[in-house]
């Protein structure tokens, strides 16, 4: 027990005394907590500035053009009489996208027949993309089915049989886990849990790489770190995934056991990745330069950004050793949808037997980098042994 307490309050010193690791594992969160989440705060991208090219000026295209200038998604800063003009609005970064309404398009339209438009869209950012396609494309369709509705009426059909007729199937949509269909509620929380686990990573590395020798028995010694570990996340933990969602704004419909049934087996797999990292690497600086550049990497394979089902059976085999993705998925389904214990039992024994593995191959380094430095040793004390006799 004296040597488990040597080796907390060891640990303990090593982080909060050494301003490079404390600034790395609590002044960065601190950091990120104020400013990762400020740009999402909106949920919805709206107004995005599009272009409207008209070259039929009749009272049909003027009306579209209204009708897309009123949806939240889109707004129309601009009417250029040619696509050239257009295209310059684009490139100058004043519109993302442009409706080309062609010559004849209310004609077509009064004779019966299909009158196409043309949408183009600036894909230099995914979000603008997808908001001016459909904040184009939805008003478009509405105009069609009430050319449609029209025509119907003129010829004697009712009302109730010329909307049913236009559009047979209603279509209701209610999101149940992300109410406001918003950005942040969908990111932020997968993005909290990879900025503890790369900071974990990264300060715990250092640590292990800079942390004085001790006598105490290895095995002893890792307790105590780890102890360490779960009584500063126990603070931490619950700040990030607790605290900073309900500040935001963001759903949480968790329960704490459940986040710590989920907490300490994350923290204890990305402390001993970490002092594995660390036993493999022998320099402080290749420990913090390596783990930096596993940021990205460790991002897509989280799961969030593309699904781990789309991934190669390689990698997503290689997703499944990473902390994050067990507890980014354990972690959205207790806090966003209510999960009990009993849905989260598969994710939370993952995360034990990356815990136990990770600090089987830390205790195994050790060992083995402990038993080279004795048999390294040796033939100095020899020769220092034959010096005498000689």
């Amino acid at each position: 027990m004296k040597a488990i307490l040597r080796a907390l309050r060891a640990e303990l010193a090593a982080i909060f005394g050494d301003p490079q690791i404390l600034s790395v594992m609590v002044v960065s969160l601190a950091i990120y907590a104020l400013i990762y989440p400020y740009p999402y705060r909106p949920e919805l991208l709206r107004e995005v500035p599009v272009a409207v090219v008209d070259l039929d000026n009749s009272a049909g295209s003027r009306q579209l053009a209204r009708d897309i200038d009123a949806s939240e998604a889109v707004a129309v800063v601009a009417r250029p009489p040619t696509m050239a003009e257009a295209e310059r609005l684009v490139h100058e970064r004043r519109a993302y996208g442009i409706l080309l309404v062609p010559q004849g398009f209310e004609r077509e339209l009064l004779r019966g027949r299909q009158s196409p438009i043309a949408i183009y869209a600036d894909a230099s950012y995914f979000l603008m993309y997808q908001k001016a396609l459909t904040g184009i494309a939805g008003p478009a369709r509405t105009t069609g089915v009430q050319v449609q509705v029209a025509r119907q009426l003129a010829t004697g059909t009712s009302r109730t049989e010329a909307l049913s007729g236009a559009s047979p199937i209603a279509l209701v949509e209610v999101p149940l886990f992300n109410p406001a269909g918003g950005y942040a509620t969908y990111i932020l929380p997968a993005a909290f849990v990879l900025i503890l686990q790369q900071t974990m990573m990264m300060g715990l590395g250092l640590v292990a790489r800079r942390r004085a020798p001790s006598a105490d028995p290895l095995p002893w010694r890792m307790l105590g770190r780890a102890a360490a570990w779960l009584g500063l996340y126990a603070l931490l933990l619950p700040m990030y995934l607790v605290v900073l969602p309900w500040a935001y704004g963001l759903p949480w419909l968790g329960h704490l056991p459940a986040l710590a049934m989920l907490g300490v087996p994350f923290v204890l797999a990305v402390g001993f990745l970490a002092q594995a990292v660390a036993a493999v690497l022998r320099r402080a600086e290749m420990v913090q330069m390596v783990l930096l550049s596993l940021g990205m990497p460790l991002f897509f394979l989280s799961g969030f950004s593309w699904p781990i089902e789309s991934l190669p059976p390689l990698l997503r085999a290689a997703a499944q050793a990473i902390p994050s993705t067990a507890m980014i998925e354990g972690y959205v389904r207790s806090a966003q949808m209510g999960a009990g214990l009993a849905e989260l039992a598969p994710l939370i024994r993952q995360l034990w037997l990356l815990a136990f593995a990770y600090a089987g191959i830390t205790l195994l380094l050790r060992l083995g980098a402990s038993g080279s430095r004795l048999s390294a040793a040796r033939p100095q004390v020899r020769s220092r042994e034959a010096g005498d006799a000689l």
